[in-house]
């Protein structure tokens, strides 16, 4: 009997081996299925290794959208020391990164801080750190997610590339050098922002169109669950989280929309059974960035300002005079739920903050009803 010969991967047109390579590389952020951070991108990362030409089809897959963090940082960093090398040793192994990444996510909870002391090269008399390294990959992504605290080091990015603007031409004339458009910020204190005092911070935040806040903080977590609970606020109201009042609005020169997170709470919710962690449905706020910028923070988004749901507690003072802009409705503000419960946590001490869910509800774009909604 004859048998039919078994197809090769060889047989295969260039064309059709690319598209199984691009969509092999292609890291899974989905959130029905298992997440496991260090495995996202290993299936390129093999890939990478098996040829010159797979490599330059698997990286781009891969760079589009990045998750850094202390556990991959390190990884990273020497990746992008190997290119600086590559690019006097082995020019047809370098691949320049900037122009592939998309996105990308910067947090260095337990340390992997990059760090700005210069490391010379065997191969150049050129000193290099860390920082100087990373802040072109940083701000070549369109959108950049990071946490509050660690806006110290986009600042000296930022800083590093307006001070190699050309100083014999109006910096008004000459584009950014940053395509960071849509700023997500996790966690939001009311800390100061000290980027605000430099020309290159103030123009960095003038150029933002989107600003994205995942995941709340805890104390903003908790406030908001106790209104809902305790009726301070009404079923389809949200109280405006403290940081909102220290964001310096007026900066945000060009600022189309803000997006806030809320952990979805409905009635019976036991708040005396609750643990510090919680795994409940996100309600993502995109508020209209007119209704912010350049004017006081309102207290409240709120369904029906009609509604008298208990008492109700606002960011004034108990003795200032209410307004409408005191309040945003929902007619100006767009609701969705997400479609998978995410991790809140509701101490400070409570490590679920730094649980993957919330980079995986980012790189997704926050699903819900089946589309990517950030």
């Amino acid at each position: 009997m004859e048998t039919t010969p078994r197809a090769s991967f060889n047989d295969l047109p260039a064309e059709i081996v690319a598209i199984i390579i691009q969509d092999a590389a292609k890291p899974t952020f989905t959130q029905d299925e298992e997440y496991e951070l260090m495995n996202l991108y290993s299936t390129a990362r093999e890939l990478c290794l098996v040829s010159r030409a797979f490599r330059h089809i698997a990286l781009p897959i891969m760079l589009h959208t990045v998750l850094l963090d202390s556990r991959n940082m390190p990884a990273f960093l020497h990746a992008l020391y190997m290119q600086n090398e590559y690019a006097h040793t082995y020019p047809a192994l370098r691949f320049e990164y900037t122009p592939y990444i998309r996105n990308i996510w910067f947090g260095e909870r337990c340390g992997g801080r990059p760090s700005d002391a210069h490391v010379y090269s065997r191969f150049t008399s050129e000193s290099v750190s860390d920082l100087e390294l990373i802040a072109p990959v940083l701000l070549s992504a369109s959108s950049l997610a990071i946490e509050f605290w660690c806006l110290d080091l986009l600042e000296y990015c930022v800083e590093l590339a307006w001070g190699r603007m050309d100083d014999n031409i109006d910096r008004g004339c000459l584009p950014l050098p940053w395509n960071i458009k849509t700023l997500t910020l996790s966690r939001i204190t009311c800390d100061s922002w000290d980027m605000t005092r430099l020309a290159s911070g103030s123009a960095f935040l003038a150029s933002i169109t989107h600003l994205i806040a995942i995941p709340p903080d805890e104390r903003d977590i908790s406030s908001h669950i106790l209104f809902r609970t305790m009726c301070g606020v009404g079923c389809q109201s949200y109280a405006a989280p403290l940081w909102m009042e220290y964001v310096p609005w007026h900066s945000f020169e060009r600022l189309e929309r803000v997006s806030l997170v809320f952990p979805q709470v409905k009635p019976p919710f036991d708040i005396h059974e609750s643990s510090m962690e919680l795994k409940l449905h996100a309600e993502l706020l995109t508020l209209p960035g007119s209704r912010l910028r350049g004017r006081r923070v309102p207290a409240e988004v709120q369904g029906s300002k009609d509604v008298e749901e208990g008492v109700f507690l606002s960011l004034k003072d108990v003795d200032a005079e209410e307004s409408d802009e005191d309040f945003i409705s929902l007619n100006d503000v767009h609701v969705v739920v997400s479609d998978h419960p995410v991790h809140f946590c509701t101490e400070s001490t409570c490590l679920s903050c730094l649980h993957p869910d919330w980079q995986k509800v980012w790189a997704s774009g926050l699903q819900a009803e089946g589309r990517w909604v950030l």
